[in-house]
Formats: C-alpha cells, sequence, structure tokens
C-alpha cells in the first residue's frame, strides 16, 4: 500500500486509515468469515486495485504478474451485476481502475472507466448541495466530497493526457467539509489548482484567439494560488530514513511525490496558457521574422524589439515553466527519489520536454534548455525501467532530438557554403591538442568556428533525412509533427517558407497536442 499512497498522494484521497486497516484485516480472514464481514464486495475489489496499483508502481515481473491478478479479480467483481446498483464503492472502485489502466498505459479502458465512475457520482448527487445534507453522518459527508474530488481531480488532469472531454460537469460550489488540518495537503491544493484548469480550458476554448490581457489573467490567478499554498508543499527537506538501505523514508517518499504532483499541476497549467505564444514566437524565428500582426507599432517588428514584446516574454514563461518542471524532478531523483510508474508525471514530463525540444529547434539561445532537455531523456528513461509508456516518451524525444541535430548540421552547411561563395580561408593554424581540449572541440564543432550557432540567423531548411512519423500512429518518432508546426512540410518548401502566424495562436494546435497523449 505504501507505493500506492505514493502514486496517487495528492491526487486521490480514497481510504481513511481506519478503512485501510479493516480492509486490510478482513483480507486475513478465512472465507467464509469474510462473507459474513461488513466489508462489502465492492470494498474488497477496490482494496484489491489499490494494491494492484502499488504492484504497478515498482514495476518488476514478479510484481506486474501480482498486479494483473488483482485486477483482473476486481474487474470480475465490478462488472458482477454492481452497476445496478450505484454506490460510493461504485465511485470508488471505477475510479481506481481507471487510475490503473492509465498507468498499463491502455487509455481508452481508462477513459471507460472513468466514465462509469464520473456518471455513478452524478447519480448519487455528489456534485450538488443536496448531496451533503446535514441529515447525513458527518464521516459520510466527508467520504462524499473527497470522492467526488478525487473523480474530479482525476478527471481534469487526464483529460489531457487521455485526449478526450471531461466527463464531469463543472461544479463551482460545495459545502466545505475538509479539516483545517487536511486544507493544507497536497490533494486540496490539487483540488484547486483543477478549477484553475478548468477555467483555463474553458477560456481557450471561448474564443479563436487567447488575447495577451486574458492569458496575463489566467497567469495572475494562477500565482495568487501558488502563493496560497502552505510552506510545506512549497519546500521539502530530506530526512534520514530509518532504513538505512533506502535512501529516502516512506513518508517522504508519500509527501515528496504529492508535492511534485502539486508543482507539476502548476507548470502544466502554465504551459497550457502560454504555449500558444511560444508557438507563434519560435515560428517567427524559424521565419527570420517578427510577428508584425501582434505589434500595434508595424516600424517595431524586428529580431530586436520582439525580444521586448508581450508575446516573447509569455513564450518566455512557457519555456520557463517547463525548465522549471524538469529542474524538480531531476533534483528529487538525485537526492535519492527513484520514480515508478507514476502515470500522470510521466506525461507532464514528456510535455515539459516537447516544449524544450521545439524550442532548440527553433533554435531559441537560452544555453540551459538543451541540458534540461538531456535531463528530461534521463528521467524517462528512469521511469522506462516501470513504464512502457515512459520508454516510448523517450523514443520520441530522442528522434527530436536526433533531428534537431540534423537541422543544425544543415544550417551550418547553409552557411559554409554562403562564405566560400564570397571569400577564402587562407590560413589554418592547428595547435597541440590533449584530450580535454578534443572533447570541447568536438562538443562545439558542430558549426566549425562559429561561436554563436545562430548569429548567422541562416535558418535555410531541414536535412532531408529527418522524416520521423506521427507519434500517434507510429509511436517511435515524433519530430516531424513538431516540425510542421514550423512550416516545414517536405524539401520543396525548404526555400519558401511562408505559414501565417496566427495559426501558431490558436489554442487548437492539434498536432502539437497530440504529442502530450499517451499511445494505447
Amino acid at each position: 500500500m505504501n507505493y500506492y499512497h505514493e502514486a496517487t498522494s495528492g491526487i486521490l484521497d480514497l481510504f481513511t486509515a481506519h478503512e485501510i486497516h479493516t480492509l486490510l484485516a478482513a483480507r486475513d480472514l478465512p472465507s467464509k468469515s469474510v462473507s459474513h464481514s461488513s466489508v462489502s464486495r465492492e470494498d474488497a475489489a477496490a482494496m484489491d486495485v489499490a494494491i494492484a496499483i502499488g504492484a504497478q508502481v515498482s514495476g518488476s515481473e514478479e510484481d506486474a504478474y501480482l498486479a494483473n491478478g488483482y485486477f483482473y479479480r476486481a474487474r470480475q467483481l465490478a462488472f458482477d451485476d454492481m452497476l445496478m446498483g450505484q454506490s460510493l464503492g461504485t465511485v470508488r472502485l471505477f475510479l481506481l481502475m481507471s487510475f490503473y489502466m492509465l498507468g498499463a498505459c491502455h487509455r481508452n479502458a481508462a477513459s471507460m472507466f472513468l466514465g462509469v465512475a464520473a456518471r455513478a457520482a452524478i447519480v448519487l448527487d455528489l456534485h450538488g448541495p443536496d448531496g451533503y445534507s446535514d441529515s447525513l453522518p458527518k464521516e459520510e459527508r466527508d467520504s462524499r466530497q473527497r470522492i467526488w474530488h478525487s473523480t474530479r481531480n482525476l478527471d481534469v488532469l487526464s483529460s489531457f493526457v487521455l485526449s478526450r472531454p471531461k466527463s464531469l460537469p463543472v461544479v463551482r460550489c460545495l459545502p466545505n467539509t475538509i479539516e483545517s488540518a487536511d486544507a493544507k495537503s497536497a490533494f486540496h491544493a490539487i483540488v484547486g489548482g483543477c478549477t484553475l484548469l478548468e477555467d483555463i480550458v474553458d477560456t481557450l476554448s471561448k474564443d479563436n484567439i487567447l488575447h495577451v490581457p486574458a492569458a496575463e489573467d489566467l497567469l495572475a490567478r494562477l500565482r495568487q494560488w501558488s502563493h496560497g499554498l502552505p510552506m510545506a508543499l512549497r519546500q521539502f527537506r530530506f530526512r534520514q530514513a530509518a532504513d538505512s538501505s533506502s535512501a529516502v523514508g516512506t513518508v517522504d517518499r508519500q509527501h515528496l511525490i504529492g508535492n511534485i504532483h502539486v508543482s507539476c499541476v502548476y507548470y502544466f497549467a502554465v504551459i497550457l496558457v502560454t504555449r500558444p505564444y511560444l508557438i507563434a514566437y519560435l515560428t517567427s524565428r524559424l521565419h527570420g521574422k517578427a510577428p508584425d500582426h501582434l505589434i500595434s507599432d508595424p516600424d517595431e517588428a524586428s529580431d530586436v524589439n520582439i525580444k521586448n514584446n508581450k508575446v516573447s516574454k509569455l513564450a518566455q514563461v512557457c519555456v520557463s515553466s517547463a525548465l522549471h518542471m524538469v529542474d524538480m524532478c531531476q533534483r528529487a531523483k538525485a537526492a535519492g527519489l527513484a520514480f515508478g510508474n507514476l502515470c500522470l508525471l510521466k506525461a507532464w514530463i514528456f510535455g515539459a520536454g516537447l516544449v524544450l525540444g521545439f524550442s532548440m529547434f527553433a533554435g531559441e539561445p537560452r544555453r540551459d534548455i538543451e541540458t534540461i532537455f538531456d535531463n528530461t531523456l534521463d528521467l524517462l528513461n528512469d521511469i522506462g525501467r516501470t513504464s512502457p509508456q515512459a520508454r516510448l516518451y523517450h523514443q520520441i524525444l530522442t528522434s527530436f532530438s536526433e533531428a534537431v541535430t540534423r537541422f543544425r548540421h544543415r544550417v551550418a552547411g547553409e552557411v559554409r557554403r554562403t562564405v566560400q561563395h564570397y571569400m577564402d580561408q587562407i590560413l589554418v593554424i592547428d595547435p597541440p591538442v590533449d584530450v580535454t581540449t578534443a572533447a570541447a572541440g568536438a562538443r562545439h564543432g558542430v558549426y566549425d568556428g562559429w561561436e554563436d550557432e545562430w548569429a548567422a540567423g541562416a535558418i535555410m531548411g531541414l536535412d532531408a533525412g529527418c522524416n520521423a512519423l506521427d507519434p500517434v500512429s507510429d509511436g517511435t518518432k515524433g519530430a516531424q509533427t513538431l516540425l510542421q508546426l514550423a512550416g516545414f512540410r517536405d524539401q520543396s518548401e525548404w526555400d519558401e517558407i511562408d505559414v501565417s502566424l496566427a495559426e501558431g495562436l490558436f489554442p487548437d494546435t492539434e498536432p502539437f497536442d497530440q504529442l502530450f497523449y499517451t499511445v494505447e
């Protein structure tokens, strides 16, 4: 159960400590005694799925076999006349099965199970004030609210991963039964974060274009939410683990992963708001011009002045959000936190990697981008030991990185050919080279003497060898989708690139968004 609590920390709050103790104790009873116990079949099945999720996180072959066994037994119970009568146990069971399917990379099944949980929650009136009548015992009211918020958290957060509409209606006000101590938890923080995510999606869907004032207002609301987080969620200090063989204690792991989930919700929300501006800005860099239609004074439309433009600033916010997300996870890994199969975290890391990869491709000069992008690959490779989905994400970003390298070689070749047409290099001096110097030269030798790789501004085309496929259909190469966003379609278009920058400002950038989804 420790692994289960890590995987769901901050996202789901479905069991009290007393419930866990009761359900685990009931499992140790003889089968005849269990049938006469107070534990319902739904609750027993829910505990089976919770154990399966914990085994899924650890990711070993033995644990995977164990996870499948527990899940299939629970699934059989779930469809054994349980849908004929809805209860809180129904919502909890199908919500857990959806979470398990997310970790198993079965997005369609996860969406179906989540839909059943959401519909059962609506039938039970968990979304309305009438479902929290004072006539109900406080324990039941608390349980209803925890299960409702858990369902809503997973519904909102997984909608971006599953590429599916949300299953629950927007609910603005419910009676608050949360104790003051619980109000400082990661779970309560993510409940508030999901409310903001719903508002962001609603704002993005209202208009065809996200205006700068609207984006700034959303960012201000996100910042206000983040400033309201308790210090326990904003700073973490490791304590010496009781078990010397473990780098991080069990309690610390659960606390830290919950904090990471909260931070990732914030960073992902910032990326969601600012991503259209990143696409517009980087596309303008690829075209060698500023997005003139976004600047009030046409005379200001130069590559220098765009640096001070709000579109450019929001683009930098998007990149910085991705950098902070990956750097946070890398620091946790360096401190000894071994990431298991955390279904939402790997998708968020992959999304941040896409932002950084696209920035690298467009020649964004920030030198920290490539370092953090390499950290993204390192994190996904680490998570990939327990998750096939993370391995797929790693393959996609690796393919994209290789495409960026080939693109830069082509740019370097174009620069050399342009210069050689007008001048000769008449003296080459070869100083003594030691191993260290040779290694440094290898790192900086891509441009053969050009200190600033993009100083010439000669973005002329793309290596013909870069034919990566759509990751949704191919599953191994994802560079081409992002390259198409920059206006590169085929070799015939390399010399005449003319793509409307307005397209980059529309929230519905489907080819780019598809890379954020899981691949079944």
